[in-house]
């Protein structure tokens, strides 16, 4: 997949801007402050329906108008053409036309246009809560997989109506009818959740370890993924996981009911990563950190390519902080077999295969 062109009006701090990207590596540079990121939020925008810095929509408002607007053309490997436009004002809410077409539903958009990201803020998939590297599982299956996407959306709104149920239990007498029949329902969604994403850790460990040996230092890398049922092998079938589940919850009803919610299933799931066996998040530098997180998207673009056969586009914001020039170059060299790659920084970078963009320079013409 690659970007041909886009023009953005009223997003971010930018008024009006035209934007045209290499084929290979794109270099957007400038001060900091002076819209780079915002570029690739707008590219986010296209490609999964929302911004990447967890804002609303209305923050991506430029002060003072009451409307933005992103225009997309893309191009497959293929060849075939997919027009984006996003339009959103307070009043009329976020609209997404895909060749002049409305989306109805936002979700059944995901996917079409595969996309890898790294931003400075996404070291929480790292080190913060477990709630940011599920949400990193997620967006990876969704991505090539619409049954996955589908189940996680049925989980959620059911796990909603369970906890509601639960909530209204006084004590342990109260009647467990209504709740045995989500308790089922909720167990067949998290089993199937759970199973794709067992196969999904066994074949991303795999490519992560290839990936991670162009960095210097010679740590072995690992991850786990560490479910509600505590211990999940690899050859267990969907319906296996769903008697395991039903036990569970049989289990912990008594738990369950006391707190008023739903303490097990794959909303409560986690992923561990580790170097030398040790855990990341306590005995890693933040450099450490950095380059295992980077690893961890070069190795998503190569599995992404492989599920859909597409290569997806690459969207890097700062990429080059606090990574030395040694793996800095070590990382151009990679990137520059791996399709489209959009990358933002303070200094211009140089490479046979980089198209320099200049973000102030644009901004003065427009």
């Amino acid at each position: 997949m690659r970007l041909e062109t886009i023009r953005i009006a009223n997003f971010r701090n930018h008024r009006l801007l035209e934007f045209e990207p290499g084929p290979s590596i794109t270099n957007i540079f400038g001060r900091n402050g002076s819209g780079k990121t915002n570029i690739l939020e707008a590219i986010h925008f296209c490609a999964l329906t929302r911004g990447f810095s967890g804002s609303s929509d209305r923050d991506c408002l430029s002060f003072g108008q009451d409307y933005f607007t992103i225009r997309a053309g893309f191009v497959s490997d293929y060849g075939s053409r997919t027009n984006i436009r996003v339009a959103y004002s307070p009043e009329t809410e976020k609209q997404i036309f895909v060749n002049e077409q409305e989306l109805q539903t936002f979700s059944r958009h995901i996917g079409v246009i595969p996309c890898v990201t790294f931003s400075p803020h996404e070291l929480s998939i790292v080190n913060g809560p477990p709630s940011e590297r599920r949400r990193f599982i997620d967006t990876a299956i969704c991505q090539y997989d619409r049954k996955y996407m589908s189940d996680l959306l049925q989980y959620r709104r059911i796990l909603q109506q369970r906890n509601s149920l639960l909530s209204t239990f006084d004590d342990y007498t109260s009647s467990h009818a209504g709740l045995e029949i989500w308790t089922d329902q909720l167990a067949g969604y998290a089993a199937s959740i759970v199973g794709a994403r067992i196969l999904f850790i066994k074949r991303f460990r795999e490519m992560f370890r290839n990936v991670y040996t162009w960095l210097p230092g010679g740590n072995e890398p690992s991850l786990t993924y560490h479910c509600s049922l505590r211990t999940v092998g690899n050859e267990v079938s969907e319906e296996e996981l769903k008697q395991c589940f039903i036990e569970k919850y049989d289990e912990i009803r008594a738990q369950e009911i006391v707190r008023k919610q739903t303490l097990a299933g794959p909303h409560r799931d986690d992923l561990h990563f580790f170097l030398d066996k040790h855990d990341i998040r306590k005995y890693a530098s933040q450099g450490q950190q950095r380059g295992y997180l980077v690893a961890m998207k070069l190795t998503m673009h190569r599995y992404l390519h492989e599920m859909s056969g597409e290569r997806p586009i690459s969207l890097l914001d700062d990429l080059f902080s606090e990574l030395d020039d040694p793996v800095s170059e070590l990382m151009l060299a990679a990137l520059s077999t791996s399709g489209q790659v959009l990358i933002t920084s303070t200094n211009e970078k140089s490479g046979s295969e980089v198209t320099s963009f200049s973000i102030e320079h644009a901004i003065g013409e427009s």
